[in-house]
């Protein structure tokens, strides 16, 4: 439930509680991974998706039901026997997942504090079991208990405040990334053009992107062409292990920064995405946005970016990587 962190407090902080449905157990093929939720807020508006469709409906009555009772229910869906399909809540691509409904209330401090810290991207755990209000911050529990946990956020670092990063910042950020856009002119990086935005820093970008905290779970996304400082900046991304970097620019600008690059003496050239994202016929600031954290997705999972109707096999891969994992009892769950 952690990825609904920032919708569930604004419910919290107005005094009321809401229900939230959280996959604990998923296997064989299913659109989304353990930890993935669903809420009901108090005016039966539904937010986030476990299955895509599938089981929502059925989860939305159960959900109702734990609003007014405040008991905690355990649901199971998918089936073995075709014929219990004909009544059975199913998932379509043929896996099988159990959903944990839970009550929260705005005095369960404990969870109000882990949503909070979730929100900050702060890395939190929690637990909760199958009886009413033993949650617990904890990354460690006995018995049947569900135990999720956020790791800190994967990072953003958006270089140049041009048009194309105010909808990357925001595609990014609504993917979940902590977005830092970076630009030495303040004219242009102001809080009513990226209200998405984590960190707003106005200076000069080889300097900032130094003090700031870069490794594998972040994507440095280069969209200045500046020849100042761009070959700088990807140099340092580079030597510091970013586990995204790339670059807009046409294939010229690109040759051109890789002279400088050869001439720093650059490591891992072979993993600079210039141009930057993938080709999908991106022309529009929001469509490029689209094609460049895609590529951002693709890298960080190892997945190929081509066409699924071209590929065989199942379509959800076994071993997503992602911000949180979830634990039933003693069986840790592949993360989502």
């Amino acid at each position: 439930m952690f990825e609904l962190a920032p919708r569930l407090l604004a419910v919290l902080d107005g005094g009321d509680p809401v229900v939230v449905a959280t996959a604990v157990d998923v296997t064989g093929s299913a659109p989304s991974g353990a930890g993935t939720s669903m809420a009901l807020l108090p005016d039966g508006q539904v937010v986030g998706t476990i299955s895509g469709g599938c089981i929502e409906g059925s989860l939305f009555l159960t959900a109702e039901e734990v609003r007014s009772t405040g008991e905690p229910v355990l649901e199971r869906f998918g089936f073995e026997d075709p014929a219990d399909a004909v009544w059975a809540p199913g998932l379509r691509c043929g896996g099988r997942v159990e959903v944990l409904v839970h009550r929260i209330d705005p005095s369960d401090r404990v969870v109000v504090r882990a949503l909070r810290a979730a929100a900050a991207g702060d890395p939190v755990s929690m637990g909760l079991s199958l009886e009413p209000g033993t949650l617990a911050a904890t990354d460690r529990c006995d018995g049947r208990v569900f135990t999720e946990h956020a790791d800190v956020r994967a990072r953003c670092i958006v270089v140049g405040a041009v048009e194309f990063a105010v909808a990357v910042t925001n595609t990014a950020a609504m993917l979940g990334h902590a977005v830092t856009v970076v630009d030495p002119r303040p004219v242009f990086l102001t809080d009513e053009r990226f209200p998405a935005a984590r960190e707003r820093i106005v200076g000069w970008p080889p300097r900032v992107l130094a003090d700031l905290p870069i490794d594998e779970r972040t994507a440095v996304v280069l969209l200045s062409h500046d020849d100042r400082f761009d070959a700088a900046v990807i140099d340092l991304a580079l030597r510091r292990g970013a586990g995204y970097v790339g670059a807009m620019g046409s294939r010229a600008t690109h040759a051109r920064r890789l002279t400088v690059l050869h001439e720093l003496e650059t490591p891992d050239l072979d993993r600079l995405r210039s141009p930057i994202g993938l080709d999908i016929g991106a022309t529009t600031p929001a469509e490029m946005a689209i094609s460049i954290m895609a590529e951002v997705i693709a890298v960080r999972t190892g997945a190929s970016g081509r066409p699924l109707v071209d590929g065989a096999g199942p379509i959800h891969a076994p071993a997503f990587r992602g911000p949180a994992r979830a634990a039933v009892g003693d069986r840790v769950e592949t993360p989502s």
